[in-house]
């Protein structure tokens, strides 16, 4: 594995500005949202654009699971920037998907292909 800096930090100052506009949206969730797109989006993001592994295939799955996972989580957060239901199901809800994300990340990173 191996981590491009640049692009790396790209990655984080999109997630940034992600962060900071579902912030600035009037919501009742909304230090809640800002904290969660950012860890969310910098968390799918930044494996998706600067990080390459050894394997070009793993490499490829790797990237499409990171990329429809930081589309799910936009749609998310976006949705409960929008809408601000319950501040215990917006954690559950981005929780688990996340956690399901690095569980499918993980798998491919350790297959060998």
């Amino acid at each position: 594995m191996q981590i491009h800096p640049a692009n790396f930090l790209i990655a984080v100052a999109i997630s940034a500005l992600i962060a900071y506009g579902l912030w600035s949206m009037d919501g009742s969730l909304k230090a809640y949202v800002a904290i969660g797109s950012f860890a969310y989006c910098a968390g799918t993001l930044g494996p998706a654009i600067g990080i390459n592994l050894e394997f070009a295939r793993n490499a490829t799955n790797l990237r499409v699971v990171c990329v429809v996972f930081f589309m799910i989580g936009l749609a998310l957060n976006l949705t409960f920037a929008l809408i601000g239901s319950s501040q215990t199901l917006y954690i559950l809800i981005c929780a688990i998907s996340f956690l399901v994300y690095v569980f499918l990340a993980n798998s491919l990173y350790n297959a060998k292909q």
